[in-house]
């Protein structure tokens, strides 16, 4: 898997400290450019963008939309889930809270509130990033998918809670999943 953006990257524009082994971070970067880029930009794109970042061929829109909104929702996306697994540590002798000597380990609260600031960041990108699709011609992204297993380009969002898809909006409704078939909804309000 070719990674998009590298540790220091990471680092260098958030408050991770530059003492941070990127073994303990950059796993989470193959998961966000799975779970976030890919839905954002459509697999089609997806698999241009990383084909024309190993190759070095990335350029015009391709390159801007890379620098301006793909690296700095990498950036926030995996700071702020380095928040929320750097907190337990996974070794052969069991599972363990972090908490290394001489220090005080943070409040919960206040690891949340940084992450969701981290979050919050992170989808600004986004948001601009599908503006930024939806202004420009990028075939990869206009096009429909290769096969039927390929995801389509659809908006995402780094927060959590209900992922409130705009396919299953109906004013001031909600279709649950259960209800889907049904056509019946649910009152947000």
């Amino acid at each position: 898997m070719t990674y998009l953006i590298t540790s220091q990257e990471i680092k260098d524009n958030t408050s991770m400290g530059g003492n941070v082994d990127p073994d303990k971070f950059m796993h989470l970067l193959l998961d966000v450019q799975v779970l976030i880029l890919e839905p954002t930009l459509g697999t089609k794109l997806y698999d241009k963008i990383i084909a024309d970042f190993a190759g070095d061929t990335l350029a015009g829109d391709y390159l801007e939309m890379y620098t301006n909104y793909i690296r700095p929702v990498l950036w926030h996306s995996v700071y702020a889930q380095y928040l929320r697994d750097g907190i337990v540590l996974a070794k052969n002798t069991g599972i363990y809270e972090n908490s290394p000597e001489n220090a005080t380990v943070s409040d919960i609260e206040n690891i949340k509130y940084v992450e969701k600031g981290a979050r919050s960041k992170a989808d600004v990108y986004l948001e601009r990033l599908q503006r930024y699709l939806c202004d420009k011609n990028i075939p990869e992204y206009n096009s429909s998918q290769d096969n039927s297993y390929d995801i389509d380009p659809s908006e995402t969002s780094t927060r959590s809670g209900w992922y409130l898809d705009g396919k299953n909006y109906a004013r001031k409704y909600y279709r649950s999943v259960a209800d889907l078939n049904s056509g019946d909804y649910l009152e947000l309000e």
